[in-house]
């Protein structure tokens, strides 16, 4: 399952047993008496990652274990980057030391890959951040194709964020099966099959040919149901932007874990000025979870220049310096920016929508933000497996730290706009209200 989650990460590093991580910018950052980093970013979990209190899963030994030695250098690995480059000295209270005779019997016992990986996943879950993480070599594809917004899939052609009583439809793709069913984006599938929608149904994907029922709920309409075939389809996740009357225009940017989401939010601005001159513009940073630093840093230009904060790790700090954009400069709005934000705002997402209230004195309007800003870096194993490690922290320039505090609306509006059309949207009309933006 694909979904639009993240958490504050660089770019992936090449990494072998003794080398240093290293940046994939285009631009390479030296730290003062520090090594050399990537910026962060944020990274979508494809599959859940154990709590610290869950046991290994149970799984039927296989003959690809890999061999005794390789097992050992991998988490020897793990274990040191973990002991040297982890943001927190104390490991978050985690005996981190402890851990090693434990964990090192359990790879030793290890009866298949998978069971290896299980033990692997779990050790790094008892970091318990919300952004450190262990990730497999099958689930390191598969998070490199999300990563490039272009991946085909076989499914109905969505993107779906579980809520307690059904699947959110956040994107849904052209000419997909969803598409063609007229599913659209604010659309709610209530159940599968004649059962309730439950998290593991995910994005609906499954084998191509093969029929699904769903149940759709719409704000202000009647329940339907409806009858899709999956097919292979390219999954382009892409801003939606559009022009309200008034002079506002609106952006919503789902993710910033797409490697071009930069460039196609400055395409959007770009053909909303080409409308026309813009008074305002609202950014609707709502359910995004992060993303790339690049991506952070590229959409920020347009809005503001300079140092706006710095991120810093257990023995160094960098600054985040925001240089010109390649699209419009919209630092000179007459009625100014809002930008919108919820509880699934995390990340470089929350960290955007900081900087633009701090220095581009934008009017924030919603709920708090998740709180969740760590950067993580990718460190690439021997064996084709990723160590996604939290090393880094973000203070604004007044020495804000939005870790486990998030953003601070201006503009407290605390209603669940996932339930309301695009019309209706409490916190999109107090946006336009703000802007002076009049009826839609």
């Amino acid at each position: 399952m694909a979904t639009l989650t993240g958490c504050g990460m660089a770019p992936a590093s090449a990494v072998t047993a003794p080398s240093p991580a290293t940046p994939s910018w285009e631009a390479e950052i030296t730290l003062t008496n520090a090594p050399t980093v990537p910026p962060a970013t944020t990274i979508p979990i494809p599959s859940p990652v154990p709590t610290p209190t869950s046991p290994p899963p149970t799984v039927t030994p296989t003959s690809d274990l890999l061999s005794l030695d390789e097992r050992l250098q991998i988490f020897d690995e793990v274990w040191r980057i973990v002991d040297e480059k982890y943001l927190y000295a104390d490991f978050g209270g985690v005996d981190w030391e402890g851990l090693y005779p434990e964990y090192r019997a359990r790879v030793m016992q290890a009866q298949s890959r998978d069971e290896f990986y299980a033990v692997m996943i779990n050790l790094v879950a008892q970091l318990n951040d919300n952004h450190s993480r262990f990730v497999p070599p099958a689930a390191v594809e598969a998070e490199d194709a999300t990563a490039s917004g272009r991946e085909i899939r076989v499914g109905i052609g969505v993107i779906v964020q579980p809520k307690p009583d059904g699947g959110f439809v956040q994107q849904v793709f052209p000419e997909s099966p969803a598409a063609r069913a007229d599913i659209r984006p604010r659309d709610r599938i209530i159940a599968v099959n004649g059962r309730p929608y439950t998290a593991s149904d995910g994005d609906l994907q499954g084998a191509v040919g093969t029929s699904v029922r769903l149940t759709i709920a719409r704000p202000g309409a009647k329940l339907r149901d409806v009858l899709l075939t999956r097919q292979e389809v390219r999954s382009s996740i892409l801003p939606y932007y559009r022009r309200f009357p008034g002079d506002i225009g609106y952006v919503s940017v789902p993710t910033l874990w797409v490697h071009d989401m930069g460039e196609q939010v400055s395409g959007a601005l770009t053909d909303l000025v080409a409308g026309g001159p813009l008074r305002g513009l609202i950014l609707d940073l709502r359910s995004n979870r992060g993303g790339w630093g690049d991506v952070l840093s590229a959409v920020l230009s347009h809005f503001v220049r300079g140092q706006v904060g710095v991120f810093f790790g257990r023995d160094y700090v960098r600054p985040l310096v925001i240089n010109p954009p390649a699209g419009p400069d919209l630092r000179n709005l007459s009625a100014g920016l809002v930008v919108l934000v919820d509880e699934d705002t995390a990340s470089y997402a929350e960290v955007m929508a900081a900087v633009l209230q701090s220095e581009a004195q934008a009017i924030v309007v919603g709920t708090h933000s998740a709180g969740n800003t760590e950067t993580i870096y990718a460190h690439a194993l021997r064996d084709g497996s990723r160590l996604w490690l939290a090393q880094e922290g973000f203070r604004l320039r007044d020495g804000s730290n939005l870790e486990g505090r998030g953003v601070v609306p201006d503009v407290l509006l605390d209603v669940d706009w996932t339930r309301y059309s695009e019309d209706d949207d409490p916190q999109l009309l107090e946006a336009l209200r703000l802007l002076g933006g009049g009826p839609k």
